[in-house]
């Protein structure tokens, strides 16, 4: 038990022993169904007999057989494994997130996230038997329950897309807020679900025609007392939801980012708090479960738990299990009574990225780090559930083409586990926290130095010169400081083996971390003009290069006391909490209102903009920052200046 965290809450008695199926009108114990009732990266069959789970690091999927334990079969869905390239970068082709099984079992449609595209699998012959062109980066995958309809969500594209099932031929796109993930059935399938993971929160769509019939927004948590501890901030991270079975809930997971707490009070306890949020099914918040014990949460959680990525109920509704990512531990719930019902750590693997429940009492957890499936058994116990690890973690491919150096970064990073690594203290942040997937959490934090937005690591760091935003830091290994300062965690490059972990935490940074996708649709003669644009008003004065910056620029070997360029172009806050001088990490000073050029790589998929995110919007930046356009640029026509929006998606 974390010495941070609450007492455990009593576990109240369950209603009759714990069972594993599903209940029909009648009360009678009834077998899951056949199709997925949502988008995961792990799939169990209706007989428990076989687990499919998605290789995004290979570009494969894996048939796992649960008597054996052993690998079925790994479907390769890209023309070779990925290995090294000559640049240094490892990036897998396809990118498999998500996998959904299809009415009576018989296809797999899994989405590629790097290669956009959505593939069927056929699960007697584990052949791709189809693979079509969907949308930038694709996530979440259900199919219809008649089967007649596969939806995607696109990611990138802010849009969920109806294939039919039998051609995998386009039918419907529907429009929907940002950054679409996860897609779920409500308990009737009358709605399709969508989680949004930088907020608002969950869309519901009506499936045929497909229409958005209502936007479910997570508020934000508010501090209830003087106690920057007291679980709150904005919503962030909406991972999974899914529909308790016999009944009306919906189940939502997302975290809750403090920013309201300036430095130096901020600190790793008061930065991000988990969360399941319970909404009826009109989208109304029943109850929002935390380590808190303000009204309506039932001081649900006794443990720290963070980067909660998925969830999965058993088939009589009576427990929920919570893939936490970060802290890297299954979270048991009685959905019954809304509190904890155990917590089982450690697991055999690392980086729990999805859940799936069986109908024979167990849960398979997808440990994408590891490339294993982690088996827990579920049995009664009296008054509460036993839930443990049910022997070796299954390992999933033959061969694990990421190399190891990559696959240590990729712990350190999306880590939080403080029993293994020092990256935090009691199990409470990690990299990935602020960094969602390797970007941004959309967020602007109260530092020392003034409001600072998160920047994006999508692509990694290399080629884009200094690092912050008053080129205080040249290399991602001087990030020990923000392990020790914001996270809570005790790293040092002076340590032998720490070095190494920073090391390896670099490589995988600037060399695993995938560039963020243009969204698709935009026009070609738009972006032709914006790039045209781009040159003639002087933008490529400062945003130059292929990183689209000047940092660096005259210091190739980014000394730090050397040649900076900063930048005054009128965006210093100046008013309320202000940007502050400050020196970089060896002592030399820094302005306060002169900034290091950021790149403009990706740049469609890191709003808000500018240094303390004041820019909602691309079109915003113009609005708002004169001084940075130049005069041209902000005389620009509004067509023009929606052209050079547009090309500025397209990188």
């Amino acid at each position: 038990m974390s010495t941070r965290s609450l007492a455990l809450v009593a576990f109240g008695a369950l209603v009759g022993a714990v069972t594993l199926g599903g209940c029909d009108s009648s009360g009678t114990i009834v077998p899951l169904g056949g199709e997925s009732d949502h988008s995961s990266s792990i799939a169990v069959t209706r007989d428990g007999s076989t687990v499919y789970v998605v290789n995004p690091d290979a570009d494969s999927v894996s048939f796992v057989d649960t008597a054996s334990r052993q690998l079925v079969t790994e479907v390769l869905l890209a023309p070779s494994s990925p290995s090294v390239e000559a640049t240094g970068r490892y990036e897998p082709r396809v990118g498999p997130r998500a996998l959904a099984l299809g009415p009576g079992e018989r296809t797999l449609y899994v989405t590629g996230e790097r290669s956009g595209h959505l593939y069927a699998v056929d699960t007697a012959s584990a052949a791709v038997v189809a693979d079509v062109d969907a949308c930038s980066e694709p996530i979440g995958v259900v199919a219809s329950p008649d089967g007649s309809t596969v939806y995607v969500a696109c990611s990138q594209d802010d849009a969920v897309i109806a294939f039919d099932a039998a051609t995998l031929a386009v039918t419907e796109e529907a429009p929907c807020s940002r950054r679409p993930w996860t897609l779920a059935w409500s308990s009737d399938r009358s709605q399709l679900l969508v989680t949004h993971l930088l907020g608002p929160g969950v869309t519901a769509f009506a499936p045929s025609p497909l229409a958005v019939s209502g936007v479910w927004a997570l508020a934000d948590g508010q501090k209830r007392v003087a106690e920057p501890t007291t679980p709150h901030g904005q919503v962030r991270g909406i991972y999974d939801v899914l529909a308790r079975p016999g009944s009306d809930e919906r189940w939502a997971l997302a975290m809750m980012l403090g920013t309201d707490t300036p430095q130096p009070t901020l600190a790793f306890d008061s930065t991000a708090f988990s969360m399941i949020s319970i909404l009826d099914d009109g989208g109304d918040e029943l109850a929002r479960l935390t380590v808190s014990t303000d009204p309506g949460d039932g001081g649900a959680f006794g443990d720290v738990v963070s980067g909660p990525h998925a969830i999965g109920f058993s088939p009589d509704g009576r427990l929920a299990f919570v893939a936490d990512t970060a802290s890297e531990d299954v979270l048991v719930v009685d959905a019954v009574n809304r509190v904890e019902a155990a917590l089982v750590r450690p697991l055999p693997g690392h980086q729990p990225e999805g859940i799936a429940v069986s109908s024979d009492g167990h849960v398979y957890v997808d440990e994408r780090n590891t490339s294993e499936v982690a088996v827990l058994d579920v049995s009664a116990g009296g008054a509460a559930p036993v839930v443990t690890v049910d022997g070796p973690a299954i390992p999933r491919t033959a061969h694990d083409p990421m190399p190891p150096d990559l696959r240590l970064g990729q712990h350190v990073f999306f880590s939080a586990n403080s029993d293994e690594l020092p990256v935090t203290t009691d199990h409470w942040v990690s990299c990935a926290t602020c960094h969602l997937e390797g970007r941004s959490d959309a967020v602007t934090w109260l530092f020392s130095q003034g409001p600072r937005d998160t920047p994006s690591n999508a692509g990694g760091m290399l080629a884009t010169g200094f690092l912050f935003r008053t080129a205080a830091r040249s290399r991602v290994q001087d990030y020990w400081q923000t392990i020790d300062v914001e996270q809570g965690g005790h790293f040092s490059t002076s340590v032998p083996l720490l070095a190494a972990d920073l090391d390896a935490l670099e490589h995988f940074v600037d060399r695993a971390l995938p560039y963020a996708t243009a969204p698709r649709g935009l026009d070609p003669a738009a972006v032709a003009r914006g790039a045209a644009l781009f040159a003639s008003v002087g933008c490529g004065g400062c945003h130059s290069g292929p990183a689209f910056t000047d940092s660096g620029a005259g210091n190739p070997s980014l000394d730090l006391a050397g040649t900076v360029l900063l930048h005054d172009v009128g965006t210093c806050v100046t008013a309320g909490y202000a940007d502050q001088a400050f020196p970089d990490e060896d002592g030399d000073p820094r302005a306060a209102c002169a900034f290091d050029t950021p790149t403009l790589r990706g740049i469609a998929d890191s709003a808000p903009y500018l240094h303390d995110g004041s820019a909602a919007t691309l079109d915003d930046v113009f609005r708002l920052a004169p001084g940075m356009v130049g005069e041209a640029a902000s005389q620009l026509s509004d067509d023009d200046r929606a052209a050079l929006v547009t090309y500025l998606k397209s990188l």
